[in-house]
């Protein structure tokens, strides 16, 4: 996500940090949400002492049972079995925020659906050409989420699920 010195970004599973370090150099603020302590004790041994220590706030929990915060963009690296709750928790997130990198996230989802189910992957597949296509057969290109209605998710899913990307 291209980030700007006055974002608010939510980080979803900093683990110890190596992203969080990359985001707090660009952002004004992050907003960590970890389930396991130990790996919040460690995020923040990383930052202690540094100018970045009073940029960063830490949520500790279940990010599907949490009340988000106020962001501007989202970095998450989720495992697939909770991807869909939390692709469909940001959608309903308001203040809608600005950007979100999931776009990785479904891209890595579809490769390992596909080597389960010895489908091979293009060199040059790009998940964001196959998101725009499904997008486009199903009349979705020009409609945004927070305008969408329950059916309107249960068609897209659809069409997302006819093309081999696949939600849990």
């Amino acid at each position: 996500a291209a980030l700007r010195p006055t974002d608010v970004v939510l980080e979803v599973g900093p683990g110890t940090g190596n992203m969080t370090v990359k985001l707090l150099e660009k952002a004004k603020k992050v907003v960590a949400c970890e389930l396991d302590p130990r790996l919040v004790a460690e995020l923040h041994k990383r930052v202690q002492g540094t100018p970045l220590a009073s940029k960063l706030q830490v949520m500790v929990g279940d990010v599907l049972k949490s009340d988000l915060p106020f962001f501007d963009a989202c970095v998450a690296n989720l495992p697939y079995q909770i991807s869909s709750p939390f692709v469909f928790k940001l959608l309903l997130h308001r203040p809608f925020f600005r950007s979100s990198a999931v776009q990785q996230l479904l891209e890595k989802n579809y490769r390992i659906h596909c080597s389960m189910n010895n489908t091979t992957v293009p060199e040059d597949f790009s998940i964001a050409e196959k998101i725009q296509q499904i997008l486009t057969s199903t009349g979705f290109s020009d409609k945004r989420a927070r305008s969408m209605d329950i059916d309107d998710f249960i068609r897209l899913l659809h069409g997302f699920n006819a093309e081999g990307i696949h939600f849990s």
